[in-house]
Formats: C-alpha cells, sequence, structure tokens
C-alpha cells in the first residue's frame, strides 16, 4: 500500500511539475515575442518569432511526453516528432492545446475497450483429441499414426489399416514416417511406399519393352500413351521426389509428345500434358495444352478446377472465381466442394 501511494504521489509531482513548465514556457515565449514586437529593430523580427515557437514547441513537446502512459511514449522519435508539431502548430497556446487533450482524453477514455486488437498465438493441433472426431476416419487414422505418445501397437494397427487407402492421400505421411523413432513403423511405412512404387515400376519396365518391337504406328501410340499415363501414376501418387521426381516429370511428358505425334487428336494425352506442365509450374504451357484438350472434345467440367490452378498461379485470382462458379453442381467431389464454395463466397 505505501509503494503504490509513493507511486501515485510520484505521478501527481510529476504531471504538477510539467503541467507548469508547459505553462512556463509559454509565458516566456509570449514574454519574448512581446519584447521583439515592440522594438524597433533592422531584421525582420518574423524569423525570431518563429524560432522561439520552434523552440518552445519542442520543449513543451518533452514535457507532454512525461505525460503520456508509456505506451503512447514509443517510438521514442515519432512521439516526440509529432508531439512538436502539434505544439508548435499553434504559436504560443500549442502546449497548452496539447496539454488539454491529454486532460480530456484521460478524463473521458473510450467506452469500447473490447474493439482492441491484439496478437494471439497461431493454434495448435492436438493430434490426440482426434479420436473424440465423429467423422473423417481417415484422418483420425493418420493422426494417430503421427502421435508419438499413443501407444506403439495402435499405432502399428491404424499404420497397417491406412495401406488400403490411396498412396495419393498418405504417401507424404508414409514419408515423414521414415523417420519415426519406432523401428517398426518405419519398416512398415518403407514397405508400403516400396511397394507402390514397385508396382507402378514394374508395369513401366515391361511396358518399355513392348514398345521396342512395336511394329505399326498405332501400337507405338498406345504403348507411348500407357507408358505417359504410368510416369504421371508415380507424380499422382507422391512416389517420386527430387531429382527423381524432375525425371519422371520430363519422361512423363517425352511418351506423351511421342504418342501426340503419331495421332495429335488424342485429347486425354493434352491433358496429361497439361497437368504436367502445371506440376512443373509453367502456367502458360498449361493453359495451351488443356485448351487444345478442350478443343478435342475434353469435358470442360474436368478440366476447371485445372483452368482454375492455372489462373491462380499467373495471379489472375477473380478469374479463379469465376470458373469454380461456373462448375455449379458439378463440383460434387468432396475435396473440390470446399474450395469451389471459399472462391464463390
Amino acid at each position: 500500500m505505501r509503494s503504490e501511494s509513493t507511486r501515485r504521489a510520484s505521478s501527481v509531482l510529476r504531471a504538477s511539475a510539467a503541467f507548469a513548465g508547459i505553462v512556463l514556457i509559454a509565458l516566456v515565449q509570449f514574454a519574448l515575442i512581446w519584447r521583439i514586437a515592440n522594438r524597433h529593430t533592422a531584421f525582420d523580427p518574423l524569423l525570431p518569432v518563429v524560432a522561439i515557437d520552434v523552440l518552445g514547441g519542442a520543449l513543451q513537446a518533452l514535457l507532454v511526453r512525461a505525460l503520456l502512459p508509456v505506451r503512447y511514449r514509443e517510438p521514442r522519435g515519432w512521439s516526440v516528432l509529432l508531439l512538436w508539431l502539434g505544439c508548435a502548430f499553434v504559436p504560443l497556446f500549442g502546449g497548452l492545446v496539447v496539454l488539454a487533450s491529454c486532460v480530456w482524453a484521460a478524463c473521458y477514455p473510450r467506452s469500447h475497450s473490447g474493439d482492441e486488437l491484439d496478437d494471439v498465438p497461431a493454434p495448435e493441433f492436438v493430434t490426440h483429441l482426434m479420436s473424440r472426431v465423429s467423422h473423417g476416419g481417415g484422418a483420425r487414422l493418420q493422426a494417430r499414426i503421427v502421435n508419438t505418445q499413443v501407444n506403439a501397437s495402435d499405432r502399428l494397427s491404424a499404420l497397417v489399416a491406412i495401406q488400403t487407402m490411396p498412396t495419393r492421400t498418405t504417401g507424404t505421411l508414409l514419408r515423414e514416417l521414415l523417420a519415426d523413432p519406432v523401428e517398426d513403423v518405419r519398416l512398415i511405412a518403407y514397405g508400403t511406399l516400396d511397394q507402390a512404387e514397385n508396382e507402378v515400376t514394374q508395369r513401366i519396365f515391361q511396358t518399355a519393352q513392348s514398345l521396342e518391337t512395336a511394329s505399326t504406328d498405332a501400337r507405338r501410340h498406345a504403348i507411348n500413351r500407357q507408358l505417359a499415363e504410368l510416369y504421371f501414376e508415380l507424380i499422382y501418387q507422391n512416389l517420386v521426389q527430387g531429382a527423381v521426381y524432375r525425371h519422371t516429370l520430363e519422361q512423363a511428358d517425352r511418351h506423351a509428345r511421342a504418342a501426340l505425334d503419331i495421332d495429335d487428336g488424342d485429347a486425354a494425352l493434352w491433358m496429361i500434358r497439361g497437368r504436367l506442365a502445371l506440376a512443373n509450374g509453367a502456367a502458360d504451357e498449361a493453359a495451351t495444352y488443356m485448351a487444345r484438350a478442350q478443343a478435342l472434345g475434353f469435358p470442360r467440367e474436368r478440366l476447371v478446377p485445372w483452368l482454375a490452378e492455372v489462373e491462380f498461379l499467373r495471379g489472375d485470382f477473380p478469374r479463379v472465381s469465376e470458373l469454380l462458379a461456373s462448375l455449379g453442381n458439378a463440383a460434387t467431389l468432396p475435396m473440390l466442394k470446399p474450395v469451389a464454395r471459399y472462391w464463390s463466397t
């Protein structure tokens, strides 16, 4: 209690001293300007009057700053500059005007304290609470797998359960589990990824051998088309990364071009080339290939999401909203519905 009363007394004393200083500076300014105005001098009296006002405003600004709450005193340079402008803007009485404004603000503070903005930390996703969610079984399984606080046997059971899910949705998770502290989890994750990759690469190897013996253009077109689709499958299922990913992109596009050199009327191959260009970040090339696919009769409702991605990469966001809104009831895929809803609002 004594320290609190001492602090209040110190604040009152400091405020009184600052108030008296501001009034004293204003009186000194008035006296000096009055003296200059009543003397006949050879020089223009405006310059010394301005100098007195500027200097007095600076001294008053320092005193007013001492009266402000701590949160209003920073940044120091800007706060002093703004107060000095306020004190010097009105000759002689600028400091008193600023002081009256401070007193008014202290006596009549704003009543809408709930309008204040503040920084809050980003929400943290708590994986062990996923067991209470009544929907999205796959999400609950994946959350249980990555949660190292869960019993190892439960994690292994969940990992075995997601083996039946498409690698497209679990590939990223399985790669993260390759560094898991539990050895059995690492082995199962590696085995699942390796099996999925081997299945596709084995088919690529067998199909590539048959390409060497193909004797007709129709046969070579069909085999190159299949190879392009198989290489694209490696990308689609998240089975390749890094340099292998770049090589797979090149091989898929090479076989697609080889098939189109024989028959350039294959709309699905133009669509594959468009998606490969998107994966490579080439939005303009993707737009060209997809326009060609649409001209050859590829269903528009299947093209629209990819065309929207092209416009997103280009930065044309109004066009993205327009394309997705044009889907209407065609946006039936569960993963597409929230995207279409977001861009249409």
